[in-house]
């Protein structure tokens, strides 16, 4: 669909270049005055001027244009498409003008718009505060306004709020004026032209650290009050980030400071709003003392891939919500890049390597999608925020900047943003840059990545490379996965030398190097690989001379060929038992991933046969590890204890690691990197009494971290009472950002799950009317793994199907297929056993 033929889309007769906002939040009333003052471009004469405008009260507006005003009727409301259309009695002259608008409007409680937030201090005391969140299209619950990405402007921002409380925008403050009757109006510099879903306003009870000179550049953690003292480790990656992506992309950071600035209530991990980056309070705010490594890399590589959008994003931005998944591709590549450069010890490639296999899992299903596709709608865009477009696509970038070389698409990407700074993009503007820089065909390798689903499936047999589509079923009419792509292949001899690149088509390549040859040579490819029998019996003793990302690859591509059933179980403990003493959580995560869903599926002997394999596989690992860390030991070895004992202590049915668990548990006595894992070895115990615990630390926890770990952890509890009762306070008692993902846990306990999702399903509208709309789907976690009884499958389907979701049925129909696929894996492994 065009832009002329996109009803969704507005039209170009009239374009803004500056916004002057003024709001009046009353955070007691939960509602909002305001008055805006745009001035446009008037392309051609016209009598009408249409905007995007949604939960809000319009007066008629004002223009001033060529030293004459006109005034409007009072505007007609287009729910269907968001807008507010004001019509003129004379016509509006060509050439530039200002229109003025007077609006009121609610602090509602979807985390989208201007929304209302709380939180209570240390001293029991209930704080509200007024933030926003306006990616992707809800600016427009904020202030009349042109919202698509593509009408850039400049946005001057004027905030009247009760003196004691702070205020923050995208710019500098420049004045705050004491109106003499307890409030005051701060005002802020003019921002650079950027579009509507990046501007940001927070009032409320914050403490903020001292500014941090970043080059020029002011750095500030802003936080609820009593949590400024969790901001270090995000000042320091904050200030690594600016200057790392400054000399990356030979472009300094566009604004003028950076906030970054913690919301208790926020539906995502963070958003990238110009130089006022909001977040989770989880995703910004941190004791490293008591931290898990996970949980401090999660920080680390949000608050990179938000500060990397400062450029891919803000500075050049998409034309069309079709292509914000070169956006977030983008800036989750920019995050791995960036926190690899920061902690180079964290290995955090080898982390990306699970994320993209997560990202594979749902591409091999009929019903994946290409990572761009047409958008006409809003509604639409939801879909796009998924694992396909920040991982996959990630991790095509990825790809792509290994086969070409790390400087080569490094300089693609400089004159990228040079050339189209300030302005907004296509795809194809990308991949044309790359073109110049490296002589390589970018455009037709990427788009057979990125406009059809799927990945391939490659083969080493007989000397040669060929490539089929991998599917973990058969192929169906309405599948989404293509047939076939131009594959950059990196393979490498065992025997030494540096790696062969290969660019692999629909006919085969010869591979010259020495025997034994590594496929996916450094594990950035984002395919499935396989070896023919002689190829694969070369390279099986030397497992251990692989890179630690191959031989997790190794493992991951087995792993899903296993669950494609294209090999046995046997096949894959082959594997799995060559692994030998590597200390390698990546690799041992996909061995601890089989096994999980194997536990769901086997029953009575089977089980304990599956309960013996475990133990063979893993016991040995923890008698070598132990509990505690040792001297020497590698900072990401903490990370393989806490899958041994979360696996050997729940499946492996180990009574000493469960007694332990139960007195670390007891005590108090959690290491940050253990917690989850000893958690989940208490909960599946069901004692009495554990349950209220789990809720009494949730309640009282000092940290995001700690208050997170009770609360999801809840989920592991097998006793119905219990999850019932965890169920219901979702709709009563936990926040609407964190319970949905919370009922989503509930279902997937082995247990117990089924029972929830039925209470799920009795409730749905009910759900559907207490929760915000862009979290809804994370209820449909548990679907993949309703894996034991087809009766119930087909019950779960036919629910969904008559209940969609939206843009975001397409996720659904994902969990689904997975089940599907999931009940038969189940039918062929209990043949197996």
């Amino acid at each position: 669909m065009t832009l002329l033929s996109n009803p969704y889309r507005l039209a170009r007769n009239v374009v803004p270049s500056a916004y002057r906002i003024f709001l009046t939040p009353d955070l007691d009333a939960a509602t909002f005055a305001g008055r805006v003052e745009i001035d446009v471009v008037i392309a051609e004469s016209t009598s009408e001027i249409t905007l995007h405008a949604l939960d809000l009260v319009l007066g008629a507006a004002a223009v001033t244009a060529q030293s004459v005003s006109y005034r409007s009727s009072e505007p007609r409301y287009d729910e269907e498409f968001d807008t507010a259309a004001f019509d003129f009695a004379e016509v509006l002259p060509e050439g530039e003008a200002t229109v003025e608008i007077a609006f009121t409007g609610v602090l509602n409680d979807l985390l989208v718009g201007f929304y209302r937030s709380t939180f209570t201090d240390d001293d029991g005391q209930t704080h509200v505060i007024a933030t926003t969140q306006f990616e992707n299209c809800d600016a427009r619950r904020a202030f009349p306004c042109w919202d698509e990405p593509a009408f850039k402007a400049t946005y001057q921002v004027n905030l009247t709020v009760p003196t004691h409380l702070a205020a923050y925008s995208n710019s500098p403050e420049t004045s705050s004026t004491d109106l003499g009757n307890g409030w005051r109006t701060v005002t802020f510099a003019s921002t650079m032209v950027m579009s509507t879903y990046l501007v940001a306003f927070v009032v409320g009870d914050f403490e903020e650290t001292a500014a941090l000179d970043v080059d020029g550049v002011p750095l500030r953690v802003v936080s609820p009050l009593g949590k400024g003292h969790l901001a270090q480790l995000a000042l320091d990656v904050g200030a690594f980030s600016l200057r790392f992506f400054a000399e990356y992309f030979a472009i300094g950071y566009p604004g003028d400071k950076l906030d970054m600035v913690a919301i208790p209530d926020f539906a995502f991990g963070a958003m990238e709003n110009l130089g006022c980056i909001t977040y989770r309070e989880s995703a910004l705010l941190v004791d490293l003392e008591k931290a898990s490594l996970l949980e401090v890399q999660r920080i680390a590589e949000i608050v990179a891939h938000e500060i990397a959008h400062m450029w891919f994003g803000d500075l050049v931005t998409m034309e069309w919500w079709d292509g914000i998944w070169l956006n977030e591709a983008f800036a989750t590549f920019m995050q791995v890049l960036c926190v690899d450069a920061f902690k180079p010890e964290w290995k955090m490639w080898l982390s990306f390597g699970i994320d993209r296999d997560a990202a594979l899992q749902i591409d091999g299903l009929h019903s994946t999608r290409p990572i761009e596709y047409e958008v006409i709608s809003p509604e639409d865009t939801r879909g796009m925020f998924d694992i396909l477009t920040y991982e996959k696509g990630g991790s095509v970038l990825r790809m792509l900047e290994q086969y070409l070389g790390a400087t080569t698409f490094r300089d693609g990407i400089r004159q990228y943003l040079k050339k189209h700074s300030y302005a907004n993009t296509v795809t194809t503007d990308l991949w044309d840059a790359l073109e110049e820089t490296s002589g390589q065909p970018v455009r037709e390798m990427m788009n057979t990545f990125i406009l059809q689903g799927g990945h391939p499936l490659v083969t080493l047999a007989d000397g040669k490379l060929t490539q089929v589509p991998f599917a973990y079923g058969r192929r169906t009419p309405a599948s989404a996965i293509g047939s076939s792509w131009l594959v950059p292949v990196l393979t490498r001899s065992l025997g030494g030398g540096t790696a062969s690149r290969h660019l692999l088509g629909d006919f085969p390549a010869a591979v010259v190097d020495e025997s034994p040859v590594v496929v996916n040579a450094g594990g950035s490819g984002v395919f499935r690989s396989r070896y023919g029998r002689a190829e694969l019996a070369a390279l099986s003793p030397h497992i251990d001379q692989l890179e630690e990302l191959e031989r997790a690859t190794l493992v991951a591509d087995s792993w899903a060929a296993l669950f494609a059933g294209q090999v046995t179980w046997q096949d894959f403990l082959t594997t799995a038992r060559g692994l030998g003493n590597q200390n390698e959580f990546n690799t041992w995560g996909s061995v601890a991933s089989a096994v999980g869903l194997a536990h769901r599926a086997l029953d009575g002997a089977q089980h304990d046969t599956l309960v013996a394999q475990v133990r063979e596989l893993f016991g040995p690992q923890f008698e070598r590890l132990g509990w505690d860390a040792r001297e020497g030991e590698g900072e990401l070895t903490p990370q393989l204890r806490a899958i041994l004992i979360s696996t050997l202590g729940v499946i492996g049915q180990d009574t000493d690691i469960q007694a332990e668990a139960v007195r670390r548990f007891e005590t108090d006595d959690l290491d940050g990197n253990l917690a989850r894992a000893i958690l989940r070895v208490v909960a599946q115990q069901d004692r009495p009494g554990d349950y209220q615990t789990f809720l009494e630390r949730y309640r009282h926890a000092i940290t995001p971290q700690e208050e997170h770990r009770y609360l999801y952890s809840l989920g592991e509890f097998s006793d119905l009472a219990v999850a019932s009762d965890a169920a219901e306070r979702c709709f009563s008692d936990f926040r609407n950002q964190d319970a949905p993902l919370l009922l989503g846990y509930l279902s997937t306990n082995l247990v117990t799950g089924p029972a929830i999702w039925n209470i799920i399903a009795d409730r749905w509208d009910e759900a559907l009317s207490a929760f915000p709309p862009s979290v809804h789907v994370r209820m449909t976690l548990g679907l993949a793994t309703f894996i034991r009884d087809a009766d119930f499958a087909d019950t779960v389907e036919a629910f969904h199907a008559s209940h969609p979701l939206g843009g975001e049925q397409r996720t659904v129909e994902q969990n689904i297929e997975r089940m599907r696929v999931g009940l038969a894996f189940t039918a062929a492994l209990r043949e197996q056993f």
